[in-house]
């Protein structure tokens, strides 16, 4: 170990400062900096005092610590004089810099310590990190590059001008099943389809003027011999070293293609169904479109009877009048069940059916005509609307199957998406015929609001001109308090959440209304409502009148607080009308009227009226009539008046009980209170003519005495005390009734 003495201090340390490197010692137990150079204060940014107050971990990142720590713990028992190892510094400024450290360990004025050099290698390490990073991306770049060339979707070849293929990447099994190999030295145009050959070869010319050049889409056949469909991207690298030739990038667009051809032709035959009025014509339009495809000649449209047992040749077309022969040979073959012919097969097996060789096919029943005019093979593609029959197309080629697949997906697809268009024109031709033959309202609404046809019953209830009709928003006709409540009632219809009855007050041409009741079925896919209607104009106002009467019943019954009832014979439990529950102070909510419970609801006195059987207190055809005490639900007494009958069927067997309850609490406490006014009045009145007779009696025989007989042996106050104690008494009695008075008046 080097030792530091005082000895030649200051030389030492001119030595250690004049050092272009980083240099520090610091103390190996305590890791605090003893010494640092002027190059470590100016590269870490700390001064020397503030060296002094750190140690050696205050200059390292906080996640770089117990690296540090092992490596003091190795210094310390390091027999080695010398180590150089990579660590990360932290600067005062926060920046991480990459160091190289070499150490020895020494004796500092007695201390146990290291002194240290560190090399900034920040510059160096970035270096070597981006270019480690770039190769590893260009490493990456390459193998997916290959990739997509090997394995990717797109087919990449180099070609010269003549489109002669020069190189062809393995994508090609991919693509189209070939191998790479089997293009090289051969043209692009032995196999690009004949009729797309002049396009593309137009295109491929226009290389030499420009960098790219792009190729709509062309057939080009796959190891199978079925044609696809590309597009293809040149790039013009003729002058480009290594490579010399245009870049040919080709994306297969098959689906896209066929989806487009499909679509127009469909696009075409729903023009055709929604511009002809019927269901044959429409028909007759949709074939005379499918015969202009290349190698169809003839088309057939056979549809299913309304009763499910034949099938109808409905609509014909050609493509040549040469054709027309095979119809002519077979005019008696309108029609065929389950399993005859090409058409019953294509019925009973519902899916796709192509026979080949039809002029000598003996299941199919106009072979003889088929070889007379050629055809040798025969389509027949079902008509299906959901998992419902229609029909089928049936069309004739003189060519063979193999020469027609892409013909035959073609129309397959057509067929498939042809059903709602057929099931519309059935319905249509269906609900039009009921049209013209109902005497109901009948109506077709659009999804728009709009009326799109209606019968003359529709028309002649509101007297409205058809022309009116077709042009006004419906709901224009529609009673404005009506209208919300019926918009939103066909918004669920139409999707799917409702599908009872619902009516509105609809206005005439004469400004009266008249209520309507619709049933409906929604048609999603021409976006129309069915709608067949029903005057029930009579019957809303029969409704409005005994409504207004039911409520005039209900107002004098609570103005007579007067309730209903009635229980099935044999029923425990009683129907009571709203103010029966008033009656009883409850609620239909808190009290069930069962026999037991309205038991209970009686004086003891009173319950056998419950008890009983009714048939025992009542007769058919009589009412009895009774009054009685309830204790209502709050517990208040109250009297009622009933009035109870029974009530029989046609034969006369009793059904029901039913009966009045009228409250008559009031009634009741007034006549309790007239009796007592009566009793009191009578007792006035004997007041009046007995009790107070007698003392008056004493007081006028008094006067006599006094004044006839000279007092009749009475002293005057003997007389006057016995006057006086008549007196008291006859005003006892004045107070008496006047009390009794008084009672009547309050």
């Amino acid at each position: 170990m080097l030792s530091v003495t005082t000895e030649r201090s200051d030389f030492d340390r001119a030595i250690f400062d004049l050092v272009p490197l980083p240099m520090w010692i610091y103390d190996l137990d305590t890791l605090r900096f003893l010494a640092v150079n002027k190059e470590a204060i100016h590269q870490y940014g700390y001064s020397e005092e503030e060296f002094k107050q750190m140690t050696i971990k205050d200059i390292r990142p906080q996640e770089d610590i117990p690296k540090l720590e092992e490596a003091v713990e190795r210094t310390k028992s390091r027999l080695k004089k010398f180590k150089k190892s990579i660590f990360r510094h932290q600067k005062r400024d926060g920046r991480i810099m990459y160091v190289q450290i070499k150490g020895n360990t020494i004796n500092f004025y007695g201390i146990q310590a290291e002194i240290v050099t560190a090399t900034d290698l920040t510059e160096l390490y970035e270096k070597e990190r981006n270019l480690d990073k770039a190769y590893k991306e260009l490493s990456f770049s390459e193998k997916r590059f290959r990739s997509l060339i090997e394995n990717g979707r797109d087919l990449v070849a180099i070609i010269d001008l003549e489109g002669k293929y020069k190189y062809v990447a393995p994508s090609s099994i991919n693509v189209l099943g070939i191998e790479p190999e089997a293009f090289l030295g051969k043209n692009a145009f032995d196999y690009i389809y004949e009729e797309d050959a002049p396009h593309v070869m137009g295109q491929l010319s226009k290389i030499t003027e420009s960098q790219s050049v792009s190729i709509d889409a062309y057939r080009f056949p796959d190891a199978n011999g079925d044609l696809r469909w590309f597009k293809t991207e040149l790039s013009n690298h003729l002058d480009t070293p290594l490579i010399e030739g245009i870049i040919a990038t080709t994306h297969e667009v098959t689906a896209e293609i066929k989806e487009k051809i499909v679509n127009d032709l469909f696009t075409e035959l729903t023009s055709t169904f929604a511009k002809s009025f019927f269901l044959v014509s429409s028909l007759d339009q949709a074939l005379q479109r499918l015969v202009l495809l290349p190698k169809i000649r003839v088309s057939e449209i056979w549809l299913v009877a309304p009763d499910h047992s034949e099938l109808h040749l409905v609509s014909k077309s050609l493509q040549q009048s040469k054709f027309a022969l095979f119809h002519q040979q077979t005019q008696e073959l309108t029609s065929c069940t389950e399993e005859d012919g090409l058409a019953g097969r294509v019925w009973k097996e519902k899916k796709v059916v192509i026979w080949d060789d039809i002029g000598a096919n003996k299941d199919f029943l106009r072979a003889e005509a088929a070889r007379a005019v050629g055809l040798s093979t025969g389509i027949g593609l079902p008509i299906m609307y959901g998992d419902e029959f229609l029909g089928c197309i049936v069309c004739f080629s003189t060519s063979a199957p193999e020469n027609l697949v892409e013909k035959i997906n073609l129309l397959t697809n057509v067929s498939e998406r042809l059903g709602p268009l057929v099931k519309q024109k059935v319905t249509e031709e269906e609900y039009r015929n009921v049209f013209n033959i109902s005497s109901d309202p009948l109506c077709v609404i659009g999804f728009d609001g709009y009326i799109k046809k209606c019968n003359k019953a529709f028309s002649q209830l509101l007297g409205y001109p058809t022309t009116y009709l077709y042009a006004t928003p419906m709901f224009d006709l529609i009673h404005a308090d009506d209208r919300e409540r019926l918009a939103e009632g066909l918004s669920l219809l139409i999707s799917g959440h409702i599908t009872e009855r619902f009516s509105g007050r609809f206005l005439t041409s004469a400004g009266e209304l008249k209520w309507l009741q619709w049933s409906a079925t929604v048609a999603a896919e021409s976006k129309t409502i069915v709608a067949v209607g029903k005057d029930i104009t009579k019957q809303k106002l029969a409704e409005h009148a005994l409504q207004t009467a039911y409520e005039q019943l209900q107002t004098a019954q609570k103005i007579a607080k007067l309730g209903y009832w009635f229980r099935a014979i044999d029923s425990d439990i009683t129907e009571w009308s709203d103010e029966m529950y008033k009656i009883y102070d409850c609620s239909p909510s808190t009290f069930i009227p069962s026999l037991e419970n309205i038991k209970q609801t009686l004086q003891p006195k009173d319950q056998y009226m419950l008890e009983d059987d009714p048939l025992f207190h009542l007769e058919s055809g009589s009412i009895k009539s009774f009054e009685h005490e309830i204790i209502t639900l709050s517990g208040k007494l109250k009297w009622v008046h009933q009035e109870v009958r029974l009530v029989t069927d046609e034969t006369g067997k009793v059904v029901k009980i039913e009966g009045t309850i009228q409250d008559i609490t009031a009634s009741r406490r007034a006549m309790d209170q007239i009796k007592k006014q009566n009793d009191t009045l009578r007792e006035i009145s004997w007041l009046q003519s007995h009790v107070i007779r007698a003392p008056l009696t004493r007081i006028m025989s008094l006067i006599y005495l006094s004044k006839e007989l000279d007092g009749g042996g009475k002293s005057p106050d003997e007389i006057m005390d016995l006057i006086m104690d008549s007196a008291q008494e006859l005003d006892d009695v004045i107070a008496q009734i006047t009390v009794k008075t008084n009672l009547i008046h309050h």
